[in-house]
This record gives C-alpha cells, structure tokens and sequence, in this order.
C-alpha cells in the first residue's frame, strides 16, 4: 500500500501525526517497508521590544525620482522584425530615430521630437500594429540617505553597541562571524552592482574587482566583441565609456554598497560579508540619477558575462515592461532595495523591487534594535525580507588619492540590500549549483523571524547568513523550491528517502509530473496538499504515483486553491539518480474564454445550462451561498459577460483585491451583456473573482439573485 492508505487510515493519521511508528513490516517483494517518522521543527519568532520615538532627521539623499522620464526619448518594443523605418509616415510625424539597441534586436531606445508632448506619442506608437509596446524612459535614482553622525558598525555583528543614544540589541545583525567559519566566498563568484560608480582603487576594494578575462587593457579593440571597448572593469552606461569610477559623479553610492558587499579581508579600514568575490561595476547612476534604458543595458551586460547575482538598490519612475523583460531573462538573482519613503509597496508600487518575478528578492531595512527603520518601505505582499539598513559603515570614494578618512556612515534600504547580497554570494560560493530559485528560497527560509516584521514583510523575518549556509535539509516539508522545469538528483530507499520540492499554483492550474529513475529503482512520486505538515505520512497527499519495481510515474493534477504545495520523491526500494519534470499550465493569455474553459476554477455549485443565444451554446449559473469563479490571466485589459433577466441577483467581482457590485436584474431577458470591464492593467499576473451575494437588485423581489457567467474575454 505504500504511501496510499484506506481512508480509515488517512483519518487515522491525522490523529496520530506526533506519534512516531515504532514497528517493521515486510514488503510483497521481501524488503524492509520504509515508516515515516514525523520531524517538523519549529522556528521561534525573537519578540522585538518597539522602538520608542525619537526625532527623525531627514535623509540627505532621499529618493523623489516619482515618475519623471528622459525628454524627447521613449523605450519601444517592435513586432517581429518591424523597425523604426517600418513605421513610415508615423516616424517621419514624430521624427523617430533609433538610438540604440537595449540588448536584442526589437527592444530600442527611440528619440521623437521634443516639442511633441510624450503622451501624444505614447498614444501614438502604441495603437500602431508593428509595436508590442511603447513607454517612458523613466528617471531612476539610488535608493539610499546617508547621515555621518553615526559611530559604529553593527550590520555584521551586534553585541548591544549604543549608536547615536540608542542601545541595539545583540544579535540583530547578518550572522557574518557565523557565516565566515563556513565560507568568506569565491572569487569565481562575481556580483554586478548595477549602480553608480565604484572605486576601484580604493584600498579595502582593489583587490576585489572584476577583471574581464577577454579584454586587453588600453588596446582601443573590443577584444571580447561584445559591443564595449576596452570593458577591463565592467562599463559606465551613464557616461557611454570604459570609466566605472568618475570623482566628478560622486559615485560614493556604489562604492559604500560594494564595501559591504565585498570589501576585503585586510587590517584596514572594513570588512564586506563576502570578502573573496568579486564585484563588476555596471554603472547606470550619475549625480541626477539615471534611466531605465541604461539599467536595461547594464542588466543585459551582466547577463551576457553569466553573472548570477546582482544587487540593485535603486528604483523609481513607472512600470516599465521592458526593464522587467530585462530582469526576467536575466539568469541571475536580482536582489533590489525596497525604497525610502516609508509606504507600504504592496498599495504604492516601487519599482524595480515590485515587479512579479521570481527572480527578484527585495530588501526592507532595519535599525539596531530589530525594528523596521522609519525611512523603509515594507509590503507584507511585496518585499521579502529585511536587512541591517540604518547607520551602515562602507567605504567611499578617497579624495585625491587619499583614503585616510574613505569610510562613512550611510542609511537606507541601498544598505540593507548588499547585506543580503553578501549572504546571496556565500550561498553560490559554498554551493555553486544552486540556481537563482534556490539560493532565494534558502534566504527566506533560513531566517531569523523577528515580531517587528510580522506583516510588514513576506518571511516576516531578518536575513541571516550563518544560518543560509547550514546545508538545506530536502527530505520533509517545506523542502526547496522546484528548480525550472526540472530535477536531477540521488535518493537511497535506505539512506535517503526523500526529496520534497516546493511548487506554488494557482486555482484551476494543471500540474502534470513525470518521474524516470536509475534501472532496478522503485521510485515514487507524490504531492501534497499546502496544509501538509509532513511527507512522513500519507495525511494530504492529493494525487501520487507509485506503480511497483519501477522508478517511470506520472501523474496529472488540478489545482483547487492558490498555494504552495510540496512534491515528495520518494525511494521505495533501489538507491540511484532520477530525473523528476513538472509542467505546469500557462496562465490564461489573450483570448475569449467560454465557461466551460479549465482556466476558471469554480467553487460550490454551479450549473450549466444549455441556451442557443449565449456564446458556446452554455453559460454557468448559481444560486448558493459560497459560490465563486476565479480566473487567473495575463492581460491589459479583461471583461465578463452574461446575460439579464428577472431572476438575476447582484453579483460581486473583483479584480486584484478590488471589489465592485453590479446587477444582472433585467424585467427582459439579455444575452451576451457585458456586466464587468478593466482596461489599462499592467502587463502581468492578475486574479479574477466573480461571487453570489445573495443580494437582489432594489425593488426587486427577494428572490432574484441568481448570478451567472458566459464568457470572460482578455486583451
């Protein structure tokens, strides 16, 4: 039987979940059964005392980019392989001229005439057909505020230091001396610091910086061909040259993030949390800031000399759609500062760090008591975790040669986010397969929790890289985050019996796994339901496969609820290497989908009543308490129809958390309504509900509060 038990078993289990078993049963096949022995552990919450009140000095280098764009300048994404010059009369009107590619070849950065307002050329380049989109080249800016009357370090290890009055708490901090008996990192680990300028020459960095293996220094030839001469360091984008560090820029934002990075093991000045890697300068930022075209580049930039971590702190302007295909398709972890303007970033967007991608970890800042610092951003939805972030000590830029006084005290979530860079760098350095998927979930996971954050960031938690560093345990839940599409690794039926990966769905989405294993293996696979505890019992398996004296299962399964569940590989019998795949249904797109599509997920009761006037020849009705259809999509505009009669009540729809009511009451009966329409949504996840009420419409009889839903059509 396995795994799979009678009902009466199941229940059973649950009853008894804390009691391990403590007998042996023989197998059909003569070998030793494998019993499952309940081992969750529990993770204590550090209670943090709030901190009291104190006078708030503003931050000298506050970010207030809000929206403001490049003059004269959009992003454009064409069509296929259409250009500017395809555009014909439309380019000749708004006198378009391609600058320059952003990193393929239908992404480019378009100049128009200035004296034409951006939005009537926004207007105009999107309703052309030979455009995917077109937006504003947004003015970014660092995410940092520095003050220099802070006295000590304490990011990396607090003992309870007093700074500027106020008494930290001992052991708020990343964990560095913990993480540092692990690994201090590889210089075959390189971190783009997407920024403004880094020092190079500073003492306490020199010796860390990125040398690019396929440029020769000063030879006027872009020996590597990839677009940039002489790129020895890394490439100022700001500037268009070679020059990662100009003193005349400043350029002490991108030098403070890159000391506590990485800045060097030595007997001056301070120490990074990853002093054995390596840091690529991507400078993007001058004085006023800088533009989403840059950043675009810089990112691709990283990409293309495979690096996998990059720390951004940074962020303004808009939603751009091609700064977030950039990230998407960069391979790389892309760690991102939360933002400086205390507001919660799940009701006020800050980009990049908002953007819904895996890829993305973003950074709240703490103070030295384990509160949230008062400038942070935070988002119980939107921003993952929270680092050391106020009153952080890194280098800066020397003056005029001199670095006797190249350290200075800075504040933001700039600063939390390299802390956890850091961490990122050690993870890679200590275990260099991992993928970007992993080393964020080990992050989050592996975390101190901390009742300050409780709902104001997603972990509810502090990063800590001593703990990141302890080997992921994979054999109970929560296991590891499903790597891609795939996995390929060893389990034993007597040494190691599981690997338990994590996958997040959405309702209606249809996961189908296939599992292959090494000859004479009998592997199994299974998946649990989110409120499964442990893969020790059968207790919340909702769909396995588990044929006998073979590792070759699949399984297909659909989602009924949003949320993470865990699939359990499971060695029966044998000890070798398996290869598990999971393919998960695409997120609806553009198109019209009838009721009966398998993208709605519905709940309770609902019928389906044939009518040769509505589309599909059906359309989907209730009148039960708790009935709902939900719909996940990926559009910039959605609308729901139905039909109107008199039996029809008020139904309730909501779109990404935001309710509205309408009525469906109609004295004649109306086919094909459209009763719910949303246009102008960011590309992106979106969730639709649609609900009973059980509310009529006024003057209507009480009994009139049937709802229903014929077709949902997406853009």
């Amino acid at each position: 039987m396995r795994k799979k038990l009678t009902a009466l078993l199941v229940s059973a289990g649950f009853f008894f979940a804390s009691i391990p078993a403590f007998a042996a049963d023989n197998q059909s096949d003569g070998g030793a059964k494998n019993f499952k022995k309940a081992s969750e552990k529990v993770n204590p919450v550090m209670q943090i005392q709030e901190r009291s009140p104190q006078s708030k000095k503003m931050a000298t280098y506050k970010n207030d980019a809000g929206k403001k764009h490049k003059e004269g300048e959009v992003i454009v994404k064409y069509k296929n392989a259409y250009t500017t010059e395809s555009l014909g009369a439309l380019a000749a009107k708004l006198s378009l001229k391609t600058k320059k590619n952003l990193g393929n070849t239908n992404t480019k950065l378009v100049s128009f005439n200035p004296k034409i307002p951006i939005e009537n050329v926004l207007s105009a380049l999107n309703a052309a057909p030979q455009i995917e989109y077109a937006e504003p080249n947004y003015l970014i800016k660092p995410d940092a505020v520095s003050d220099p009357q802070y006295g000590q370090l304490w990011g990396m290890k607090n003992t309870g230091q007093t700074i500027q009055g106020i008494k930290g708490k001992a052991g708020i901090d990343i964990g560095a001396e913990g993480a540092w008996a692990v690994t201090k990192g590889s210089s075959s680990v390189i971190i783009g610091v997407i920024d403004t300028g880094v020092d190079i020459n500073h003492p306490d960095l020199k010796a860390q910086i990125w040398k690019n293996p396929g440029e020769i220094a000063g030879d006027g030839i872009d020996n590597d061909k990839n677009g940039y001469v002489d790129d020895v360091n890394g490439w100022d984008f700001y500037n268009q040259d070679n020059t990662v560090f100009d003193a005349a820029d400043g350029d002490e934002h991108g030098t403070h993030v890159s000391g506590t990075i990485a800045g060097t093991a030595n007997t001056i000045g301070v120490i990074g949390l990853a002093p054995n890697v390596k840091i690529m300068p991507l400078k993007f930022l001058g004085p006023d800031g800088g533009y989403t075209s840059d950043a675009i580049l810089a990112v691709n930039y990283a990409k293309a000399k495979g690096v996998k971590i990059t720390n951004n702190s940074w962020g303004g302007g808009g939603f751009s759609q091609a700064l977030y295909d950039a990230i998407k398709g960069s391979n790389s972890l892309f760690l991102a500062a939360a933002g400086n303007d205390g507001t919660n970033n799940d009701s006020s967007p800050h980009y990049p760090s908002n953007y819904d991608l895996p890829n993305i970890l973003s950074v709240a800042a703490l103070d030295n008591t384990g509160n949230l610092a008062y400038f942070s951003n935070y988002g119980a939805k939107t921003v993952d975790i929270a680092a050391p972030g106020q009153d952080i000590l890194s280098t800066v830029p020397g003056w005029f040669g001199d670095y006797t006084y190249a350290y200075d005290y800075f504040s933001g979530t700039s600063m939390a986010t390299p802390h956890v860079t850091g961490e990122a760098a050690l993870i890679l350095s200590k275990f260099p397969t991992y993928t970007s998927a992993v080393i964020k979930d080990t992050i989050l996971k592996k975390s101190t929790a901390l009742s300050s954050l409780t709902g104001k960031v997603l972990a509810g938690s502090m990063a800590r890289a001593d703990k990141a560093l302890v080997v992921i345990s994979d054999d109970d839940i929560p296991g590891i985050a499903f790597p891609g599409t795939s996995v390929t690794n060893t389990l034993s039926s007597t040494t190691d019996l599981d690997d338990v990966f994590s996958i997040n769905l959405v309702k209606g989405q249809k996961i189908t796994v296939t599992l292959s294993g090494a000859t004479g293996t009998d592997f199994d696979i299974y998946l649990y339901d989110k409120s499964a505890t442990t893969v020790k019992s059968s207790a919340g398996i909702l769909a396995y496969s588990e044929k006998a004296a073979t590792s070759s299962e699949t399984f297909t399964y659909t989602a009924v609820d949003d949320g993470k569940y865990y699939l359990d590989v499971s060695a029966y019998k044998g000890a070798g290497s398996y290869t598990a795949t999971v393919k998960t249904d695409a997120i609806a797109g553009a198109g019209t989908y009838e009721n009966t599509a398998k993208q709605i997920g519905y709940t309770s009761t609902w019928s389906t009543p044939s009518n040769t006037s509505v589309s599909g020849g059906s359309y989907a009705s209730t009148n039960t308490a708790g009935a709902k259809a939900q719909f996940v999509f990926n559009g910039t505009s959605v609308s729901v129809t139905g039909l109107k009669n008199a039996y029809q009540g008020i139904v309730k729809v909501t779109l990404d958390g935001v309710s509205t009511q309408v009525s469906l009451y109609s004295a004649s009966t109306l086919y094909k309504q459209t009763y719910y329409t949303k246009t102008g949504l960011v590309s992106g996840k979106h969730v639709l509900t649609i609900e009973w009420t059980g509310k009529s419409a006024t003057g209507v009889k009480k009994t009139a509060t049937w709802v229903n839903l014929d077709t949902i059509v997406v853009k």
